[in-house]
């Protein structure tokens, strides 16, 4: 079945099983968000055992932009019209979905192993170059996601 140029992509369940991935795929990278997050919270307990309070507003804004980031994947809305209506939907729309997702995780694995970087043991230097290198991956999750949304709440 062919419309207007691309393939028709499935049927009605198709289409619910691609939003039930697309919703897993987020909460997943939420779940690993929260995990950096709760890796920052210890290292600020343990900035403020080890009495380096200076610190301690960055890891907290850092966090904060965290969490946010994890609360707008998590909680998206769920239909996204445009991408998953049936006689819209191309293949090629699905694998840029895909690139997106993957995306997302791979920024979340990153974020992940840049807050793990971040240890009282370093010096106040290093720490601030740490906190930034971490909130620069927040800001590249946060800018791909927005281009993500645009993308699926866009008219096929």
């Amino acid at each position: 079945m062919t419309i207007s140029g691309g393939r028709a992509v499935g049927t009605y369940r198709d289409r619910e099983r691609r939003r039930e991935i697309d919703k897993k795929i987020r909460e997943h990278v939420a779940e690993q968000l929260q995990t950096v997050r709760g890796h920052l919270k210890r290292a600020m307990l343990d900035f403020s055992r080890k009495g380096k309070a200076d610190l301690l507003l960055d890891l907290d804004h850092l966090s904060a932009q965290i969490q946010q980031m994890s609360d707008t994947i998590r909680y998206a809305s769920y239909g996204y019209g445009g991408i998953f209506d049936l006689d819209k939907i191309r293949e090629e729309e699905i694998q840029r979905l895909c690139s997106f997702d993957l995306y997302l995780k791979e920024e979340a694995e990153k974020l992940q192993g840049k807050s793990e970087e971040i240890t009282p043991a370093l010096s106040a230097n290093d720490l601030r170059k740490k906190i930034h290198e971490a909130g620069m991956v927040v800001l590249s999750l946060q800018e791909k996601y927005r281009i993500r949304k645009d993308f699926m709440g866009r008219k096929a």
